[in-house]
């Protein structure tokens, strides 16, 4: 009896060494993947191209005579394009959110620009020519 106890906590012990050891070479070769996978200078390019995306962004929108009139802020993040500020009307709305999507790159738009009408007042619009 004292033999079959023996070889159990033996059989147990081997099991749980093996156990151990594979955990530690599944960590090491977790950390060896990622460290191959790393590529020198990915996150300042993806920054970069953000940031080019933005600046395309802002410079279409400030080409447009009536949303140039406007503060919108353009922010980027993994080529999502975030729009907010204020504007008069829900049309320059729609068109501030579809000049930032027709930028190259652009992989999606979130308009957050609120529309104040109080806003009409104090404007140039192409349409009072």
């Amino acid at each position: 009896m004292k033999a079959n106890t023996f070889r159990l906590l033996l059989v147990l012990l081997a099991l749980l060494a093996v156990s151990s050891l594979s955990s530690c070479l599944t960590a090491e070769s977790q950390r060896a993947v990622q460290e191959k996978t790393q590529v020198p200078g990915l996150e300042q390019s993806l920054i970069a191209k953000d940031r080019a995306i933005a600046a395309a962004v802002e410079i279409s929108l400030s080409s447009d005579v009536e949303l140039v009139q406007n503060k919108l802020t353009v922010e980027c993040r993994n080529a999502r394009v975030v729009l907010s500020g204020k504007v008069p009307t829900e049309e320059l709305k729609k068109r501030a959110g579809s000049i930032a999507e027709n930028q190259e790159g652009v992989k999606e738009v979130l308009n957050e620009i609120e529309v104040d009408p109080s806003l009409k007042d104090q404007r140039f619009s192409l349409d009072d020519m």
